[in-house]
């Protein structure tokens, strides 16, 4: 089996096919419940050119809609800059553009006055609506109809998993750029081969290279136990090992779930990493991470977490260099080059396997190789 052509890591006229063929009907990772504790809070949320909003119904359910007003385009949910957090006064929605405002079920409920249409219908005028499931506390959104529920899927995976939903954020969302396609950043994340070659140079590592499940759904489990230690070893990964050491109670291992097509999920002693990889421009991509944990305010959870994250630091700068050094490698191969997949790489053929059933190769492409720059259009014109 081999990888994908060289030319889909390139070619901005992708840009599009991707995004209506694998980001529109995928579940997208949007937060934790706790991040919507009360009727009002919403969070926005965008990816492919998209943009969401999941609100908390007085009901203490989750609505999602398109984030744009139906009146002129207007995005109506702005957000916290770094978490996207808001809250809407009395559960309504209301642009800022126009003032049009929309009730929690996403009706058209007010129209200032002075504007006046012919025979306009309110209900013509609704919000978009979304897809929106829970998993164990996380909350997912998709644009078009998934193929599955997000339980069915991750269920499928990660059925031994605890329940989630009595963690809390415990650092701020970070999202961090990548000179890599968004498709060459995800197979980073499930290449094994490269461990021993580039990372122990590079960083240390916590735990052991992951060994993938055969996934037959659109989503894969793997479990790493903790390293024993590697080249380049620092204090925070040999502190890190020692305070699992010392707490016996806990697992020393973590497990990983990644949901296609762009979310790695570890649940670790010291609570959930989330890493989702957003695509951007071509040749680029959106590193969002989150981290949330079950309350323990001990000093040695939060030495454990405390150097899990400089850990995951370091090894976020290693890996971008590494990254942009391969995209920039791919600029110079045959628009139809491959190369091979080890029979034993079971993350990257799952990963190739699906790319190529959702995402057929167009017939030609209009742009040479690296040239020219990957088109978007805005969440408003898109919705």
């Amino acid at each position: 089996m081999r990888g994908l052509p060289a030319s889909w890591y390139l070619d901005p006229d992708r840009a599009l096919l991707e995004d209506s063929a694998i980001f529109a009907p995928s579940w997208q990772f949007v937060g934790h419940v706790s991040d919507l504790p009360a009727p009002g809070t919403a969070v926005r949320f965008d990816c492919g050119g998209r943009s969401a909003v999941v609100l908390r119904t007085k009901a203490g359910g989750l609505q999602g809609f398109r984030n744009v007003c139906r009146h002129r385009g207007a995005r109506l949910v702005e957000g916290d800059a770094h978490t996207g957090l808001a809250f809407c006064i009395d559960g309504r929605l209301r642009c800022p553009y126009h003032g049009w405002t929309y009730d929690e079920a996403g009706a058209l409920v007010s129209i200032p006055a002075g504007q006046h249409f012919d025979e306009l219908d309110a209900d013509a005028h609704s919000l978009h609506p979304l897809h929106v499931g829970q998993w164990r506390g996380l909350v997912f959104a998709a644009f078009q109809a998934p193929r599955q529920a997000v339980e069915q899927v991750l269920d499928a995976a990660a059925g031994t998993w605890p329940d989630l939903t009595s963690m809390r954020r415990v650092i701020e969302p970070r999202a961090t750029p990548c000179a890599a396609d968004w498709k060459l950043t995800c197979e980073h994340t499930l290449d094994t081969a490269h461990v021993d070659v580039a990372r122990p140079a590079l960083k240390p590592r916590l735990f052991s290279p992951l060994v993938f499940d055969r996934g037959e759904g659109d989503a894969l489990h793997a479990t790493a136990a903790v390293a024993t230690g590697a080249l380049g070893d620092t204090w925070s990964s040999r502190m890190y090992r020692q305070l699992l050491r010392d707490r016996k109670s806990s697992p020393a291992c973590a497990e990983y779930v990644y949901l296609w097509p762009n979310l790695l999920l570890q649940l670790a002693p010291d609570g959930l990493s989330i890493l989702q990889i957003l695509p951007g421009a071509t040749g680029h991509s959106t590193l969002r991470e989150l981290r949330y944990a079950a309350p323990d305010v001990s000093r040695e959870m939060r030495l454990l977490r405390y150097t899990h994250q400089r850990v995951r630091r370091q090894a976020g700068a290693a890996d971008a260099r590494l990254l942009a050094r391969v995209q920039q490698g791919l600029g110079m191969l045959d628009a139809d080059a491959t190369g091979p997949l080890a029979t034993g790489e079971v993350g990257l053929r799952w990963f190739a396997e699906r790319c190529r059933a959702r995402l057929p190769a167009p017939a030609s492409s209009t742009l040479p190789i690296g040239g020219g720059k990957r088109r978007r259009s805005t969440p408003s014109a898109r919705a």
